[in-house]
């Protein structure tokens, strides 16, 4: 007697590089699915600059595939995280028996590597002495569909936040104590109460504390709550680790060698307990799925070891290290992407004292590849590392903060995953941090990045390709006049449009009659 098919997801799209900003996301159930079980809690999108995903959702071949469309188009270049609870189940009332979860890449329209310094933001107030702007996250933190920036400073101990005037620049910011000797470090965005806003998460670089940040979705923090862990966090991630639908935590303690995985307890609240590795030194982290099975995992960094890791989830929370590789210098940022276009996720790590970095190839079944090494001239203490289609040529460059040397190095990728033809950009004294996200919303990477000495935030430019279009008004009538044809059917009719612009197209013909009406759509 052959048994019926347990109830598990069959299909997902879309995957890997290159998706489009307003591309419908697609699931595929092995049996039907119950509808009221599909909601924002249990489908969940997440893009990495434009925060929570709202949208609607429909059902399709018998209610066998469910579909989600997005009221607004992702960010271009953003990743994409699509999440799926244990709380969703079939039509017989078989729930999920694991979590999934799966992520991909909006493209990115070409650009250049080599950007220009457009604007220098100087983050000290009058009378101030030393801020150590370490880096930023950069989520549309008051949804009006640009980038804002949130600075964390260690040494002045709070976070400046920087609005998006619409135009890719940051005419002022706010100030937000994080509480004396808080240190702030790296930080990443999240919806931890599930209201659809961003919220943030900020590390503690020196000290045992987390803070978590409520937004409001006007570019306020309601409230920041302060939970304890172990010594020097220097890592975070953020993923629903045990499929309950609510984004969960895991940090990497570099002074205590250990890491920390917080639970989130269903209401934005969180319980932590701690996980011993190998190595004494855990420093850095990056969420991935290392072996396919749509459970989260974690590559992460040893400091003084000089190794990588993977830690591959189990789908109820708990994690178990999968193997290691050794590095040459001392890992201090690590990130993660399909560098060669096999599907599979591949780690970069800056190794700061050896003024290398590493690119280790993962193997989809939760390993790592033996390291490939890039040192380049005048590159020289590299603490950071951030991967994106910095060209938009459809596979993953990365950038190197160099600490010592003052400046950045971009790497080109040739399309295999090698690396080739860095190009330098300049810091004023300790560069430290990068951010490659759409700064201007005209479709390609710009580069953001800031200098921890000199206490600034430097806005590198993508020129792009010229199209003539990048300053036009975002939301466009389009009517077309098209004479009587007998073949109309067969004219094809194109035009050009500014990227993330809104049109209404309809076509009328001689005698005023509409011939083809489209709604508004994104292009």
């Amino acid at each position: 007697m052959v048994s019926a098919q347990s109830f598990q997801v069959a299909a997902t799209t879309p995957s890997g590089l290159n998706v489009g900003a307003g591309m419908e996301i697609t699931v595929s159930f092995s049996q039907p699915v119950n509808p009221q079980t599909i909601g924002p809690a249990s489908f969940r999108a997440f893009g990495k600059w434009s925060g929570p995903a709202k949208g609607q959702f429909s059902f399709l071949e018998n209610d066998m595939t469910v579909s989600f469309t997005p009221d607004e188009p992702f960010f271009a270049g953003e990743p994409v995280l699509v999440q799926l609870s244990k709380g969703i189940a079939s039509a017989t009332g078989e729930p999920l028996a694991k979590p999934f979860a799966w992520a991909f890449l909006v493209k990115a329209s070409p650009g250049f590597l080599d950007q220009p310094l457009e604007t220098t933001i100087e983050l000290r107030l009058p009378g101030e002495d030393y801020l150590q702007t370490y880096g930023a996250y950069a989520g549309d933190m008051n949804n009006d569909g640009y980038s804002d920036l949130v600075a964390v400073n260690e040494s002045s101990d709070d976070l400046r936040i920087l609005l998006n005037d619409g135009t890719g620049h940051y005419p002022s910011f706010v100030v937000y104590d994080t509480g004396d000797d808080s240190t702030p470090s790296p930080s990443e965005g999240a919806d931890f109460n599930n209201d659809g806003e961003i919220d943030l998460v900020v590390t503690t670089a020196w000290d045992n504390e987390v803070r978590v940040l409520t937004g409001d979705g006007l570019g306020n923090f309601s409230s920041m709550e302060t939970y304890f862990t172990s010594n020097g966090v220097r890592g975070v991630v953020v993923g629903d680790f045990n499929g309950d639908g609510w984004d969960d935590m895991l940090t990497t303690n570099r002074l205590a060698g250990n890491i920390s995985i917080f639970m989130n307890d269903g209401d934005g609240t969180f319980t932590a307990t701690g996980m011993d590795l190998p190595n004494q030194d855990e420093t850095a982290c990056a969420l991935v799925d290392a072996n396919h099975d749509g459970i989260l995992d974690v590559y992460f960094a040893s400091f003084n070891s000089q190794k990588v890791g993977v830690l591959l989830g189990d789908g109820n929370g708990g994690f178990a290290l999968s193997g290691e590789a050794a590095v040459q210098g001392r890992p201090w940022m690590i990130g993660a992407g399909d560098l060669n276009g096999d599907g599979h996720p591949d780690l970069v790590s800056a190794n700061s004292n050896s003024n290398k970095s590493a690119v280790l190839f993962g193997d989809g079944a939760g390993g790592l590849s033996q390291p490939t090494h890039y040192s380049p001239p005048n590159c020289q203490f590299p603490l950071s590392v951030d991967i994106g289609d910095i060209d938009g040529d459809g596979d993953l460059d990365f950038i190197t903060s160099n600490y010592s040397s003052k400046n950045y190095t971009v790497f080109e990728n040739d399309g295999t995953g090698q690396f080739t033809m860095p190009v330098t950009l300049q810091a004023p004294e300790a560069s430290s941090c990068a951010i490659l996200h759409d700064r201007d919303n005209d479709g390609d990477i710009d580069i953001t990045a800031t200098d921890e000495e000199a206490d600034v935030i430097l806005l590198f430019r993508n020129p792009g390709e010229p199209s003539g279009t990048s300053e036009q008004a975002t939301n466009l009538d389009l009517s077309i006049q098209v004479m009587p044809n007998p073949v109309f059917e067969q004219t094809t009719i194109s035009f050009a449009l500014p990227k993330r612009s809104k049109a209404a197209v309809s076509l009328v013909n001689a005698f005023g009659q509409t011939v083809i009406e489209k709604a508004p759509v994104w292009m």
